[in-house]
């Protein structure tokens, strides 16, 4: 996994309306933290931001000033629940020889037979946490779900790991194909029209028996 870097600015000022101002200058606030040190506040363009996250890395290395790298991993993005917009970058210091713990998330690629049968793909977890170092932790897991027929489940325990391991419990389901309800829909009329069909017959003969 290759390393990108992130140009920052330090900020003295924190609080939502310095926030604001960041952001109507095309900024984004953030906050640095490493263990054993205090928090240090930061700033970042938005605009290389978004381009450096259409890119595969999990190592960051922040630049500060001049010459000054913090190597960092993102913890957390927060997102503007309407807009979708990027509001507050968590950058957790790191070192390249010491395991982390992150959570990345799951993407499923190909068409499920079962859908092409009339089922419905449902992700059931979209994002699993992983232990390892950090150039070993993928930025994301990319599962093929081309064979899952109805009725089928992706399970957790049923992917290999590379050079880290899966924290959450492997017991959980990842992805599975379920039967549409528009096809039960579909089974139940049926049903009911053969027996409302068969129904009519039996009348129609109990009374040709009566004349």
């Amino acid at each position: 996994m290759s390393i990108a870097e992130l140009k920052v600015e330090l900020r003295e000022e924190t609080g939502k309306q310095n926030a604001k101002a960041i952001r109507r200058e095309g900024r984004i606030p953030g906050i640095y933290y490493i263990h054993g040190a205090d928090p240090v506040n930061v700033s970042f363009d938005k605009i290389e931001m978004n381009r450096l996250l259409l890119n595969e890395f999990n190592v960051l290395n922040v630049i500060v000033g001049k010459g000054k790298e913090w190597t960092s991993v993102i913890r957390e993005i927060q997102r503007d629940p309407v807009t979708d917009m990027i509001i507050h970058v968590d950058f957790m210091g790191i070192k390249l020889d010491q395991k982390v713990t992150l959570s990345i998330p799951i993407f499923l690629k190909g068409s499920a037979i079962g859908v092409r049968e009339g089922g419905v793909l449902e992700q059931l977890m979209r994002e699993v946490e992983v232990e390892g170092l950090p150039l070993d932790i993928p930025e994301h897991i990319e599962i093929d779900v081309s064979l899952l027929d109805i009725g089928d489940t992706i399970m957790l325990s049923t992917l290999e790991a590379g050079d880290y391991e899966f924290k959450t419990d492997l017991k959980q389901p990842i992805a599975h194909v379920q039967i549409s309800r528009a096809s039960v829909s579909v089974g139940l009329e049926g049903e009911e029209g053969e027996e409302g069909e068969e129904g009519e017959e039996g009348e129609e003969e109990a009374g040709e028996a009566q004349e």
